[in-house]
């Protein structure tokens, strides 16, 4: 009986072969799995040359790589998973919360077309402006539709600014707590320009509706999301 060994030079044809297909493999997935990884490192040591062996740090430096692929695949497959969604969002929440907490103290300014008034003293009224302007006009109706007073800044800054209401119609009188509509108008050259209006408040607190952040201002509440300005209080 005889038993048949490969010449040097068929297990070399072999091993190029395994190393085409495994090349080609990853060409066409355009990535590097980590089986694969594994699978060509294995096949570099038994094929290597035994009087010119691989490096000990050229080997580490492979093993570091594996390692390094090992870990992103794990992330990435985390991520992918309901676990990684809810890690995720645990991340959002808690990131949200540190930004809320170091509001503290600050004015916000956050775009909408209402305010709550308390019917206490003077409230800001914001308003953002997308461009130059010479004034920009807010009127202010109650919750029956009257006119209840006309605010006007002569000297209007580009972007987010304020105008201080001090609670009272156009007869001078206080108005009483409750919700108000801003009209905003701007004009820059005779021209209208664009012009939303606002509210803005110094925050005070926070409290957390179903996980997020909602801030409590001397001016009312708002979440976090609806922040559009934020400078230093007043």
């Amino acid at each position: 009986m005889s038993i048949g060994i490969a010449s040097p030079t068929a297990q070399s044809d072999a091993t190029v072969a395994q190393a085409t297909a495994l090349t080609d493999a990853v060409s066409s997935d355009q990535e590097l799995g980590r089986d694969a990884f594994l699978r060509l490192l294995t096949l570099q040591l038994q094929n290597q040359d035994p009087l010119d062996p691989v490096k000990n740090e050229d080997f580490v430096a492979q093993l570091a790589t594996f390692s390094s692929l090992e870990q992103l695949t794990s992330i990435n497959e985390a991520v992918s998973s309901d676990q990684g969604v809810t890690a995720t969002d645990g991340v959002r929440v808690a990131i949200d919360s540190n930004t809320a907490v170091g509001l503290m103290g600050r004015e916000v300014q956050v775009s909408t077309n209402t305010i709550d008034y308390s019917g206490d003293g003077s409230t800001r009224i914001g308003y953002n402006l997308e461009g130059p302007a010479d004034n920009v006009t807010i009127r202010v109706f109650d919750g029956s539709g009257n006119l209840v007073t006309t605010l006007v800044d002569g000297e209007p800054e580009q972007g987010n600014a304020n105008i201080v209401w001090d609670g009272k119609d156009a007869e001078g009188d206080t108005v009483g707590a409750g919700s108000y509509l801003l009209v905003p108008s701007a004009k820059y050259q005779g021209a209208p320009v664009e012009v939303a209006s606002g509210a803005a408040g110094i925050v005070t607190g926070v409290r957390y509706q179903d996980g997020l952040p909602i801030l409590i201002t001397d001016e009312g509440e708002t979440p976090l999301h609806a922040v559009t300005r934020v400078t230093e209080g007043s």
